[in-house]
């Protein structure tokens, strides 16, 4: 069963097209963070609003739980009702660690001033019908600063990262001059990885104007690209020649988000610490991997990364499901016999490497993780995170979390998830029976 207290902070959207409900505006690639110590929103008409436009929506039922999930998750707006000193302190937390539109709703009018002071975009009423609502909401988000995406900033590659913000690359911390046709190239073949892309289509999208001789002049940038990437095309690293087709990006790429997008000091990481130490507290008296994978995941969805979070474990033919939180009824039924290690799967390609694998819209990976991409797209899922569990190189299982927004994972958030993982598997591997 599951429990509506977390219903509430997962909350929830329907894949409908991305746009308003009169189409003058699409909908924005992160969720709109809700906070009330009451779900005032469940009964205004807001989620009908929210959902007929395509938005996804998380809720917060305090100040701690709000600040803590504007920090790790990148929101597109934050919206507080309650009462007047719980405004405040939402107010007054979740500005300092987000820069994105911040509504309050008040019937007190001679608060707004001061909100307005304090950093507050907006001071609705709090009886406002619900689509009246949804309206103001769209009218402050096409004022606000769009320019930088809730998407991916870096792309990684080994020891190559891409800043796809800055429009910059390094190499071993090293930075590398690259022509904008050379970025464009690489950057096109990167989140294309593992497919054999044809000349003519390589041509086609980095050239804003196309060549006299489009093979040849590919050719040359393809040279020069290598040469500054220290790639070897007789044992490639990066890209590889496909003969009679084109270029392949043999390398494993990781989409990461910018940590400081959304926060623009740091993240508070004492959560995630203390987390950890709630793990292996709780695993301690564990004897089964089913009891284990259920604390696992409790975990992680009490820390607010993920819209859905599944674990599963290798037979040495097949992923079976240990357990899951938050997905589908379908997608659970879909994987009951169990996931092929197939490598159109990310989370099979991501245990069979040993490498995370990390994307920001798995409907833009269909080439190379079909099977992926038709397990989730369909349910509404974007950006998804497969971690492989693996010890001494010998791969158990993996963990995978899907979010209904394109904001893939930053830094700070994979190395927790690793860790979590490390400690999960010590435990299994000591204490629980097979």
């Amino acid at each position: 069963m599951v429990d509506h207290a977390r219903a509430l902070e997962w909350g929830g959207s329907t894949p409908a097209p991305p746009t308003a409900p009169n189409g003058s505006f699409a909908a924005p690639d992160s969720p709109v963070l809700l906070v009330g110590a009451e779900p005032w929103w469940e009964t205004n008409g807001l989620l009908g609003a929210i959902d007929d436009a395509g938005w996804s929506w998380l809720g917060a039922a305090d100040t701690a739980r709000a600040r803590w999930l504007a920090s790790i998750r990148r929101v597109s707006l934050v919206v507080v009702g309650g009462d007047a000193a719980m405004r405040w302190d939402v107010v007054r937390d979740v500005r300092s660690v987000t820069s994105v539109p911040l509504i309050v709703l008040s019937e007190d009018s001679s608060e707004i001033a001061a909100l307005i002071a304090a950093g507050v975009d907006g001071v609705l009423a709090a009886g406002e019908a619900g689509d009246a609502m949804f309206a103001q909401f769209l009218a402050l988000l096409r004022r606000a600063d769009h320019r930088r995406s809730a998407g991916t900033r870096y792309l990684h590659a080994g020891a190559l990262v891409v800043d796809l913000w800055t429009q910059s690359a390094t190499l071993a911390g090293v930075e590398i001059g690259l022509s904008p046709t050379e970025y464009a190239l690489l950057t096109f073949l990167m989140t294309r990885p593992d497919v054999a892309i044809p000349n003519a289509t390589i041509v086609r999208r980095v050239w804003e104007w196309m060549p006299s001789d489009g093979r040849n002049a590919l050719r040359i940038i393809v040279n020069r690209l290598r040469r500054k990437l220290s790639d070897d095309p007789r044992e490639p690293t990066y890209i590889a020649s496909v003969r009679g087709i084109g270029y392949r990006f043999v390398a494993n790429v990781t989409e990461v988000a910018d940590a400081s997008a959304q926060n623009p000091d740091h993240t508070d990481v004492t959560p995630l610490l203390q987390s950890l130490a709630t793990l292996a507290d709780e695993l301690h008296d564990t004897v089964t991997v089913a009891a284990a994978g259920a604390h696992l995941l409790s975990v992680i969805d009490a820390a607010g990364l993920a819209d859905g979070i599944g674990l599963f474990r290798s037979d040495g033919t097949t992923m079976r499901l240990v357990g899951s939180l938050n997905m589908p009824e379908a997608w659970v039924e879909r994987v009951a016999e169990g996931v092929p290690l197939d490598p159109s799967f990310a989370s099979a390609h991501s245990m069979m490497s040993g490498q995370v694998v990390q994307f920001a819209d798995v409907r833009t990976v269909s080439g190379s993780f079909e099977g992926t991409a038709r397990q989730l797209a369909a349910d509404g899922f974007r950006a998804c995170h497969f971690v492989p569990i693996a010890h001494g190189g010998e791969a158990w299982g993996h963990l995978g979390l899907v979010r209904r927004s394109s904001q893939p994972l930053d830094v700070v958030a994979m190395a927790y998830l690793g860790a979590l993982c490390s400690v999960f598997l010590l435990h299994v591997q000591s204490r629980c029976n097979p």
